[in-house]
Formats: structure tokens, C-alpha cells, sequence
């Protein structure tokens, strides 16, 4: 009777960790099947890391946004969620407004992506654009900020992302979870993120 009891318990141990992996696995999987999908432009980063093998570190230019170009919810502080509304017309998504909450309803053309507000100068309110008196400025990362790719490539792709020719091709779902599906060089895609 003991002996059984071991058994059922490793069973059971056993079908609750696969269960948890397959979850885990199942969730990426439809993240990258997705039918959203848009092309974020990356900008340039400093430092590289030489420790966490050949990656591409990645910024975006929707990663520093002023509500002096667009409308921002001024009462986002820094370690909160954040939802951008991305316009997906065009050669890259580009941000439309900045919410503190999950739209209720989105346009044809239009996204969302989920990120964290790093910092905003709401508190200082100071600008660095001319005609932007008192404008918010908010910082925002966003959980694909590096890239692994083949050995020997990381140098190449990080002058590409310098030069402003990098784009990353991430899947969106309703709830603005990303993944990055590939990335995009001059217009042509160079790298598929594998599903497994």
C-alpha cells in the first residue's frame, strides 16, 4: 500500500510538471502564430555585452515617446504597465497614443503592445522640443529587448541596427503580450525566431 502511494504521488509530481512545461510552450507557440504581426525600427544601443554570448541588443523608436507628438496618460509612473497603441500602416508600426489600460476596442490598422515605464519627467516637466512646453516624456522597455542569433553575426546586425536599417518583426496578441518572430534587414527578412 506504501509503495503505491510513492508511485501515485511521483505520477502525479510528474504530470504537474509536464503540464506546467507544455503551458509554457503552448503559450509561445500561439504568441508566435499570431495573426498580428508589425515591424518595430530599432535604434542604437551601447554597450555590448560580450559575457551573454552573440545577441543583438535592441531599442526602439518607440521606447522614448513625448505626448508632445502624441496624446500620453499622465498618470503613468514609472514601474507600471503600459499599453501603445501602434498605427500598423506603413513600412514600421508607430505609436499612436499611450494608455494606462487595455483599450476596449482597437481599428483595423492598429495594435497594441504591452511595455513598463521605465521613467517619465512628469515630475520635472521639462522638454527638449521646442514647441512642447510642458511635455511629458516617458521612457518604455518592452520584454524583447535582445535578440540571440548565430554565432559570428551579432557585430554585423548591431552595425545594421546603428545605421537604422534593423527592423524586428514581433506577433502581438489582444492582451499586448510580444514576441519577436524575426528581423528585417533593408526590407528583406534575414532571421525566423524557430517555434521550439
Amino acid at each position: 500500500m506504501n509503495r503505491n502511494r510513492i508511485i501515485i504521488g511521483f505520477i502525479v509530481a510528474v504530470l504537474f510538471q509536464s503540464t506546467i512545461l507544455v503551458q509554457m510552450v503552448w503559450s509561445q507557440i500561439t504568441l508566435l502564430n499570431s495573426p498580428t504581426e508589425v515591424v518595430l525600427q530599432t535604434t542604437a544601443v551601447d554597450p555590448r555585452d560580450i559575457f551573454r554570448g552573440d545577441y543583438v541588443i535592441l531599442d526602439y523608436k518607440i521606447s522614448l515617446i513625448s505626448d508632445g507628438t502624441i496624446p500620453i496618460d499622465d498618470t503613468l509612473k514609472p514601474g507600471e504597465d503600459v499599453f501603445i497603441v501602434l498605427n500598423t500602416k506603413g513600412r514600421y508600426a508607430t505609436a499612436l497614443r499611450i494608455l494606462a489600460a487595455l483599450p476596449p476596442t482597437l481599428a483595423a490598422d492598429e495594435a497594441v503592445i504591452r511595455g513598463t515605464v521605465n521613467w517619465t519627467n512628469d515630475n520635472v516637466r521639462q522638454t527638449t522640443e521646442g514647441d512642447c512646453g510642458d511635455c511629458i516624456i516617458l521612457s518604455i522597455s518592452y520584454p524583447i529587448d535582445s535578440y540571440f542569433v548565430p554565432e559570428g553575426t551579432g557585430i554585423q546586425l548591431e552595425a545594421q541596427r546603428d545605421a537604422n536599417r534593423l527592423g524586428v518583426i514581433v506577433a502581438l496578441n489582444e492582451e499586448g503580450d510580444v514576441a519577436i518572430k524575426g528581423l528585417m534587414m533593408n526590407d528583406i527578412k534575414v532571421y525566423d525566431t524557430p517555434l521550439f
